[in-house]
Parts: structure tokens; sequence; C-alpha cells
């Protein structure tokens, strides 16, 4: 081994699926909305339902800026001003990196402002295309979940099961109404 060079070694190591490999033993443990943005826990539970019928008030555009200046706040890669959605659009907030828990990790964010569901609920089918999206363009760790009407029962199994078929049971994170509206009185906006 001692002649070989360094240059040449690095040439013929498989680097690739070593990774691959380690990937696959690596678990990920499970974060909350909380975790990425601590700001969230400022505001007691009590106060934040006293507030959550004011997210009817808030555009969606304001949810995703105030994501993006906390996620400047904290050093997060890739991130950017957001323009109007257009059919290109992968995630309302696309692929960044922040360390959370000690770990960095990767994130896409779905944001579903209040006027932006049409039903009392979010439904599966009013996030799925956007889920997916997000994940197989940027393969994230984790997908943010960020709503301003509740979800449906069938949301939350809907996004587990979708996590276990890309090998990532803790790819979604929910961030419901409550927690939203937290969020956003953290940062002064309701």
């Amino acid at each position: 081994m001692n002649n070989i060079e360094k240059s040449q070694f690095v040439e013929i190591l498989p680097i690739d699926e070593i990774l691959s490999l380690f990937g696959k033993y690596v678990e990920i443990s499970p974060i909350t909305f909380a975790d990425v943005f601590s700001e969230t826990n400022n505001v007691s539970i009590d106060e934040g339902k006293k507030l959550v019928s004011n997210l009817a008030n808030v555009p969606e555009h304001t949810i995703q800026e105030a994501l993006l200046d906390s996620l400047r706040e904290k050093n997060a890669t890739n991130c950017r001003g957001r323009t109007k959605d257009t059919v290109l659009e992968v995630a309302d907030l696309e692929h960044f990196s922040l360390e959370v828990k000690s770990t960095p990790r990767t994130f896409a964010v779905v944001a579903k402002g209040y006027d932006s569901v049409k039903g009392k609920t979010t439904t599966w089918e009013d996030i799925a295309h956007q889920v997916i999206r997000a994940y197989n363009r940027t393969n994230p760790d984790h997908i943010l979940i960020v709503l301003a009407k509740n979800p449906t029962d069938s949301v939350v199994s809907e996004l587990v099961q979708y996590g276990k078929s890309v090998g990532n049971e803790n790819l979604a994170v929910i961030a419901d109404p409550l927690t939203v509206v937290r969020f956003l009185k953290a940062r002064n906006l309701v």
C-alpha cells in the first residue's frame, strides 16, 4: 500500500458505495417543528389557542417569508426570496440545510395558507403533489408541512406511509395551525 500514491488510492476507493452503505444504517431521529424553529416555544399553547382564528387573515406568502427570515437568522443554507408560485415550483421553500439536534439535516417546506385550501381542513390531495415533488427532486431528510388549516386524519397516515415507502418514516414534520400561529406570534406577525 505504501507504493500507491494518495491520488491513485482516492481514485479507486468506492466512496459513493461506502457512503450509501453508511446511509442505510444511520437513522435520522424524529424532530418537531419547534426543534427547527425554537422561537415557537416562546408562545404558550393556551395563548396560541386564542390566536388560531387569526390565521384566516394571514396570507401564505407571509408565512413563507417568516420561515425564510427565521432560517436566515439561523444561518441555514439556500435561503432565497420567494417570488410568485409557478408550475415549475419544487417546494415552497426548496432544499436547505440546517443543524438540528447537533445533526446536519436537509429540508424542504410545503406551506399551505388558509386561503390555499378550499375545504375546512387540509387533505392529502391538497399537498400530495408538493410533498412528492419536493422529495423526488431534492431528496431531503425532512419535509416540513406547514398548515394554516388542520389536516384530516388521512393526511398524517398518508405522510407516514409515504415516508416509509421512500425509506424515511420521519420524513414529514407537520406544523398544525396551533403550532403555526405560535411561531407567527413569536415573530410578532399575529
